[in-house]
């Protein structure tokens, strides 16, 4: 069964989610240019299960509204792409600081995922997540440094708490190690947590030293 990687849906339910308006912004595509091809992931890439979030996207996607309030009483059974997608839709409909704790947790999971992976490609889907979905929260966030902390510290009050039930392996599909190999360089499991936690570390401090930048230069 072919699959395209989680990303690549991602990035097609933003699109689609956007408003028309929005949508007309866009610069068209290059002459010449054509839609990714599908993936058919091989060996131990063919066992991860990103089936419960590609799912998911689709009915956000179709205008299944019900679909969030099902991932926001199990937001830990969804992959980050998920998140994010329902960050944006959040903001569409002006809730947005929840949008934005959603968005940080998303980001944050989607970080520490990738510090699990071997693979350096792999790592270039959390920027291509964050310039897809923070477009309009990112700006709004960062408008008020006090609400961004607040916020960003129950971020990460919150997953200290949680027991993630996807699979972080759903990084591996981004990267280009999907296209050639059948294993995955990965971090083993007993690692998970502790790579979780630095990486939670890792997000305060950049926090801490973006929203220096912030007060020192509100204009930017």
């Amino acid at each position: 069964m072919k699959l395209y990687p989680l990303l690549l849906c991602g990035l097609l339910a933003a699109c689609s989610s956007q408003p028309p308006a929005e949508q007309a912004e866009q610069p068209a595509p290059a002459s010449g240019s054509q839609a990714p091809q599908a993936i058919t992931p091989k060996g131990e890439f063919a066992q991860i299960d990103v089936s419960r979030s590609q799912q998911a996207m689709d009915a956000i996607t179709s205008g299944q509204g019900d679909t969030i309030n099902e991932i926001l009483q199990s937001p830990n059974d969804y992959a980050p792409p998920v998140l994010y997608l329902m960050s944006a839709v959040m903001f569409d409909n002006d809730y947005q600081d929840q949008a934005t704790f959603w968005y940080y947790a998303a980001q944050l999971r989607a970080r520490s995922d990738a510090n699990k992976s071997g693979d350096d490609t792999a790592h270039n889907a959390v920027n291509q997540l964050n310039q897809r979905f923070g477009v309009r929260i990112a700006p709004y966030s960062t408008s008020n440094p006090e609400r961004l902390q607040g916020i960003v510290s129950q971020v990460l009050e919150w997953d200290s708490e949680q027991s993630r039930n996807y699979d972080p392996r759903w990084i591996a599909l981004q990267g280009k190690d999907v296209v050639s190999e059948t294993r995955i360089d990965f971090a083993p499991s007993n690692r998970w947590q502790e790579i979780d936690a630095l990486t939670r570390s890792q997000f305060r401090q950049g926090l801490e030293q973006a929203l220096a930048r912030l007060r020192q230069d509100p204009a930017k």
